[in-house]
């Protein structure tokens, strides 16, 4: 029998065995020391714990709904910190929990894990946005040239017609790229604690 905590994490409630919520704390002080202060590293940490809950709600079933430490262990391995070096808790080395051994390496988490790389999303990209942004996010989804993009929507509209109706409903359908994990989703970043820190806002 082991001792839980409830918790909330990323706005999403989930129960933890105590050691493992400690690892956690641990590692979100950890990262949280490296990143950037202020405003900028609170955003950070909103998107990084959104990000860890994503991961647990795919992880705990009805038959297992209780996070354990090498859950997280998993997790803050594959999310690494916010200048890109990796994070291990236990750094190779063995650890004794209630009688049981468990081992980590700090490389057995490579980029595939956990819907590690996102599935590539159609947002518009505001960042870099003309009019609406709508060129800049199909350049993204479609590892194409922006400005090839933006030359055969002026084609199409003053040659062939449907061009402006066409951008119109595509600026509708795609949403903005706002958050740091909407614009690593849009261009089919993998999800890490590195690549959502550059689009933290500063």
């Amino acid at each position: 029998m082991k001792e839980v905590v409830n918790v909330a994490v990323g706005n999403k409630g989930f129960t933890l065995e105590t050691d493992a919520y400690q690892a956690l704390r641990d590692y979100l002080d950890a990262f949280r020391t490296k990143s950037s202060a202020g405003v900028q590293s609170d955003a950070t940490m909103y998107e990084l714990e959104d990000r860890i809950a994503e991961i647990l709600s795919m992880k705990i079933s009805y038959e297992r709904n209780v996070v354990n430490i090498a859950m997280i262990d998993e997790i803050t391995a594959q999310l690494g910190m916010p200048d890109g070096s990796p994070y291990s808790r236990i750094q190779n080395q063995s650890y004794q929990q209630t009688g049981n051994t468990y081992y980590q390496n700090r490389n057995s988490y490579a980029a595939g894990g956990y819907g590690y790389a996102p599935k590539k999303k159609l947002y518009r990209d505001v960042d870099n946005a003309f009019i609406g942004g709508v060129c800049a996010g199909l350049g993204h989804y479609l590892d194409f040239d922006t400005t090839i993009i933006k030359i055969i929507f002026l084609i199409l509209f003053l040659f062939v017609g449907g061009g402006l109706l066409l951008y119109i409903i595509l600026w509708i359908v795609a949403p903005p790229a706002k958050t740091p994990v909407e614009k690593c989703e849009m261009r089919g970043w993998p999800l890490t604690a590195e690549n959502l820190a550059r689009f933290t806002r500063r």
